[in-house]
Order: structure tokens, then C-alpha cells, then sequence
């Protein structure tokens, strides 16, 4: 027999999955369906931003190589300078030891000099800047090509615009060395105040008693390496219409394809076709060094306008500009083509995604109805043997409580004999009194009147201690709305005796809230913590608290229990509301108390219950102790 939940679960298990399934994969093929148009769609618009990225990487990276071979050739132009000079003072000076050697046994040293002079005054080099001069070891001119006069003086005292005496430095340099490398500063042009610093090398002839030499400005080479470099890369290409542009610090163009663009200004041609903004940003990434600008330019051999990528970067110490780009059509077409090839690719997606999910859709909905009819059968079986283990679960449950409560009894007897131990006592001798004052004949009424109101006192401390007890163990059979500061007294008062015996204080801070529940089982496990506390107190030598607090949180009654017995050790506080666990001796504990107390408030009281270790401070001294926290919904 099927109750009406049970049938409308029956049909659940039997129609459910499928229908889930069926729709699961409808919603999942259109999820492939936009997810991969929207990739497709993303790819399409990242095939245009891929190629031209990468093409802005190329030509930067072209610019990047070419500025490197400019500033190493830049570099090297002293070396390759004083490597120019060293070669042609050397030719010279073969020149002149092969006349000496050939004629210094049949000619004079005046025809011998005339010879030498001769054959070095019209050689020139360096774009015809460069000659040789030469000297005797007293600074005596003996060959100048450019200033012929002053052959046959003597300059020893002849400065240079520093001040330097450019011939004593000579002499001084190749007193001890064959040949030197020297450095003097010059005007080039009369009336010019500016100072060009020039590089020479001068060397002995010992046949002679001369020394030889040549030497160069280094602007003037300068301006030859720049020459050669301009050259250079007027050679260099690399994919089509990809060419290296070269302007000066003016924007002069000193490199271009067309050369009869060679001397103008770029800009002034840039501003025929571009907006006043296309040149500011121009302007600005010349000032930052580097960097991609998009103008637009005629294509070469067209009167087409296109839209070029620009990268431009500064050259120290020349003030080039050099720069290099693309035209944004010349790769469309390979941009369209890719384009082209991922639909076609995306529309055989599609096709085989719909196949492939009709398909899938099938198998899946012949196996649900499979797996359905399964789990129909199996829950039919189960139902019974579930229905068996809840009746065996429920007895389990019920022998442990009654175990629980066996146990806790057992602890309550013993409170009931520290409650009945003084009022017994009381009884005993005041019942004692009378009959001694009886046997010394000395009994009254007075005194017979105040022992039997002791006695009565007494019995009736008794009566009520029974009351209470009795009351504890009553069983709850439906909840009642009660006061847990109400609940929480009549605990203290079951243990107050044993918490004094054992010179226990109890630190209450606790604020009056109403519940609906069940206050006995409440009162079992509120007596179940205390008594773990005052257990786990006989240990401690100091002072011994137990601190209760009771209050109100988030709509909760909590009720906060804390000693300060050291704590509880951190390999067993997650197991101490396991059932059967237990830290006590066997004959001490059974292991169920915090068990069962962890079942009465989850279960019956539909609230919470955790431990912890908690390190506090309390008048000036810090404590360490275990702290139980049980919250009860409102």
C-alpha cells in the first residue's frame, strides 16, 4: 500500500529523469550553439586585432634592429676613426721608408725630403679632408699640404684653442713610444667661435729624426658614418611596401622610397591628408622617444590614400627619427581569407554539434527510462527494509536514552544523599538533645517546642528535596513554554551542595528568556555539562570557576557553559559527542551523556550544541578552559 506522497514519488522516479534529460540536453546544445557563436563571433573580431598586432610586433621589432646597428655603428665611430688613421699614417709612413731606403745611399736628405714631400702633399682621403704633416724632433714643419708657409718653422710653441701645445704633446708622446694616438681642439672657420674636437696619430721616423701624422674631426666622420649608415638602409626592405623612413630633429626626411622627398618636411606633407590631432599625436610620440601612431599616406607608385601604421623611434646623438609601418589594406586580404575559413570551419561545428547532440539525447533518454525503471523497483524493496531499520534505530535510540537517564540517576542519588546529609544530621541531634535532657531531668516544654520545630524544619527540607528530584525525572511528554534562568536554578540547586563540597564558584551572568521545548530534557543536559565541568575541575589545584551566561542572539537563547580546567585535548574534542566515547574511567562515565545531550538538542529541541577551548581573562588572570554553547531557536 502507497501513500499519496510515495505514489506522487513513483511518478517522479518513473517520468522525471527523462523529462530532466530531454531538457538537460536542450539546454545544453544551446548552450554549445551560443557559447560557440559567441566565440566564433569573438574570433572573427580577434583574427583582425591578431594580424595586426602581430604586424605592429614585426615592425617594431624591425625599428628595434635597426636602432641597434645605429647605435653600434654610433659607437664604434671613435674606433673606427682612429682605425681609419692608424692604416693611412701607416701607408704613409712606408712610403716614406721605402724613399729613404731606396735613395739614402746616393741622395741627399734635401732631394731625399723633396721626394717625400712629393709623394705624400697631394694625397688626400677622408672625402678629400684628410692629409699628412710632418715634423722633426724639434717641431720644425717639414711638410704641411694645406698651409705650405709654414714649412721650415718651427712650432714648438704653437697652441691649439684649449691652450694645449699641440707639438710639445706630440714630441712628448713619441719620446718613449713608436707611435700615439692625440686629441686636439680646433675652429674650423675663422670668426666661428665653436670648438670641433679632432682625433690624430702621429708617428716616429727615426730614420729621419721626423714624426708623421694625420688626423680627423669627429664630426666630420661622423658625418660620413651617418652617410654610409643612410645608405645602408636605404637597402633594407622587408614585406610589401615596408620600407625604412629617416627624418632629422627638424622632421626633415634625410632617408625615403621617393627621393624627391629628400630634404622636405614630413610633417608639412603629413598635414595634407591627416587632422591637426593625427599630427599633435605624431609630435608626441616623437617627444616620448617611441612609439605606434595611424596616419594616412599615399600608397608608393598609387594616388591611393591608405591608412599606414606608424612605429617611430628617436636615435640619440644624431636626432634621427627613423620609422616603418604597414598599410592596413595590404592585409586585408589575408585577414578576409582567415576570416572565410573560420565560418566554414564554424558552420561544420555547428552541423556536427546538432548531430552529435540529437544523438547523445537518444541514448541518454532510452537509459533514463532504464535507470528509472531500476530505481523504481529498488525503492519498492528498500522501502521495507528502510521502514525495519527505523523501527531497530528507534529502539537503539530508546535503550540509549533510558541509559542515558539510568546514568544520570545514579549521579542524582548521590546528590540526594549530599541534600538529605545536613538535614539528617539536624534530625539526629536534636532528637539526640531531647533524650539527654530527658535522662538529666532538665527537659521543658520550651526546649521540647524549639527540637521538634528543628525536626520538622528538617523533614519537611527532605520532603521538598524528593520533590525535586522526582520532578527531574519526570519523563516530558509535550512542550510547555518555560524560563531557562527558571531551568538553569533548579540545576544549580541539584549540584550546589557537590560545587561547594568540591570548592567550586559558579559565576552567573544570566538574563531571563522564555522558550517552547521541552525543560526536563533541557535540565538533563544542562546537568550533564555542569557535571563534566565539575568533574574536570578536580584536577585543577587553583582557583576552580565554572561561568554561565545566558542570553539572547539572532532570534537564539544561547547558553554559554565555560570552566577553567585547562581544556579539552585537541585529538579528542571532535569526538566527545560520539556515542560511547568517553575520557573518564569505565567505572566513572559511559560515554553517552554528551551523546545524548547532543541528541536532545538537535533532535527534540531543534537547536545546536559545540565545543570548543576558549582562553579568557577573568579579575586580572588569564584561563584556559573547555566552553559548551548551546543555542535554541526562539
Amino acid at each position: 500500500m502507497y501513500l499519496k506522497n510515495e505514489k506522487q514519488l513513483l511518478h517522479l522516479i518513473r517520468y522525471v529523469l527523462p523529462l530532466l534529460i530531454f531538457l538537460l540536453s536542450i539546454i545544453i546544445t544551446t548552450f554549445l550553439y551560443v557559447d560557440t557563436k559567441d566565440e566564433f563571433d569573438k574570433m572573427r573580431k580577434n583574427i583582425e586585432e591578431k594580424f595586426i598586432s602581430e604586424k605592429k610586433q614585426i615592425i617594431k621589432e624591425q625599428i628595434s634592429n635597426l636602432s641597434n646597428y645605429i647605435v653600434s655603428e654610433q659607437r664604434d665611430i671613435v674606433e673606427n676613426l682612429k682605425k681609419s688613421l692608424i692604416e693611412r699614417v701607416h701607408e704613409a709612413h712606408t712610403i716614406t721608408t721605402n724613399i729613404y731606403n731606396q735613395y739614402k745611399d746616393t741622395h741627399t736628405k734635401e732631394e731625399i725630403t723633396l721626394m717625400i714631400r712629393t709623394a705624400l702633399k697631394d694625397i688626400r682621403f677622408n672625402n678629400q679632408r684628410g692629409y699628412f704633416f710632418v715634423y722633426d724632433n724639434k717641431a720644425v714643419n717639414i711638410i704641411h699640404p694645406l698651409i705650405p708657409q709654414l714649412e721650415g718653422k718651427n712650432l714648438i710653441n704653437h697652441q691649439d684653442t684649449k691652450g694645449v701645445y699641440v707639438l710639445r704633446e706630440s714630441l712628448h708622446l713619441l719620446k718613449n713610444n713608436d707611435e700615439s694616438y692625440q686629441e686636439w681642439h680646433w675652429r674650423k672657420i675663422k670668426g666661428d667661435p665653436r670648438e670641433f674636437k679632432k682625433i690624430g696619430f702621429v708617428k716616429n721616423i727615426y730614420e729621419l729624426n721626423w714624426f708623421l701624422g694625420t688626423g680627423e674631426y669627429i664630426e666630420d666622420f661622423s658625418k660620413d658614418m651617418q652617410q654610409k649608415v643612410i645608405n645602408q638602409i636605404e637597402k633594407f626592405r622587408f614585406g610589401k611596401n615596408s620600407y625604412f623612413i629617416v627624418t632629422d630633429q627638424n622632421n626633415n626626411y634625410i632617408s625615403h622610397i621617393n627621393k624627391k622627398l629628400i630634404g622636405k618636411n614630413a610633417l608639412e606633407k603629413l598635414q595634407d591628408m591627416n587632422d591637426v590631432v593625427s599630427i599633435k599625436k605624431i609630435q608626441n610620440t616623437i617627444k616620448k622617444k617611441e612609439g605606434f601612431v595611424t596616419l594616412d599616406f599615399f600608397k608608393p607608385n598609387s594616388n591611393e590614400i591608405s591608412s599606414k601604421i606608424i612605429y617611430l623611434k628617436t636615435i640619440p646623438k644624431w636626432n634621427w627619427i627613423i620609422s616603418t609601418g604597414f598599410y592596413k589594406d595590404d592585409i586585408q586580404f589575408v585577414i578576409d581569407s582567415q576570416k572565410e575559413k573560420l565560418t566554414n570551419k564554424y558552420n561544420q561545428n555547428i552541423r556536427n554539434v546538432l548531430i552529435v547532440a540529437t544523438i547523445v539525447t537518444i541514448i541518454l533518454l532510452f537509459i533514463s527510462f532504464y535507470i528509472s525503471n531500476i530505481i523504481e523497483r529498488k525503492f519498492k524493496r528498500y522501502k521495507v527494509s528502510i521502514q525495519r531499520h527505523i523501527k531497530e534505530n528507534q529502539k537503539q535510540y530508546e535503550l540509549l536514552a533510558q541509559k542515558t537517564k539510568l546514568a544520570a540517576m545514579g549521579e542524582m542519588l548521590e546528590n540526594i544523599a549530599h541534600q538529605w546529609r545536613q538535614p539528617l544530621s539536624v534530625i539526629e541531634t536534636a532528637s539526640s538533645s531531647i533524650e539527654m535532657y530527658k535522662e538529666m531531668d532538665i527537659l521543658n516544654d520550651k526546649f521540647l517546642d524549639e527540637m521538634v520545630g528543628t525536626i520538622s524544619t528538617s523533614a519537611q527540607h527532605l520532603s521538598h528535596t524528593i520533590e525535586d528530584f522526582r520532578d527531574f525525572f519526570k519523563p516530558d511528554k509535550q512542550q510547555t513554554v518555560f524560563n531557562i534562568k527558571d531551568s538553569m536554578q533548579k540545576t544549580f540547586n541539584l549540584l550546589k551542595l557537590q560545587l561547594k563540597a568540591k570548592n567550586i564558584t559558579v559565576v552567573q551572568e544570566i538574563k531571563e528568556i522564555q522558550i517552547k521545548g521541552f525543560e526536563r530534557e533541557l535540565l538533563q543536559v544542562l546537568l550533564n555539562i555542569i557535571n563534566n565541568a565539575k568533574d574536570a575541575l578536580e584536577n585543577v589545584d587553583k582557583e576552580r570557576y565554572i561561568f554561565i551566561e545566558i542570553y539572547e542572539e539572532n532570534n537564539n537563547a544561547v547558553i554559554k557553559i565555560k570552566d577553567n580546567a585547562g581544556g579539552i585535548q585537541k585529538e579528542i574534542i571532535e569526538r566527545i559527542f560520539e556515542p560511547y566515547f568517553t575520557t573518564k574511567h569505565q567505572s566513572q562515565g559511559t560515554g553517552i551523556g554528551l551523546y545524548m545531550s547532543q541528541e536532545i538538542i538537535s533532535r527534540h529541541m531543534k537547536g545546536v550544541i559545540t565545543v570548543d577551548n576558549e582562553t579568557y581573562t577573568y579579575k586580572d588572570k588569564e584561563y584556559t578552559g573547555a566552553c559548551f554553547e548551546v543555542y535554541l531557536p526562539l
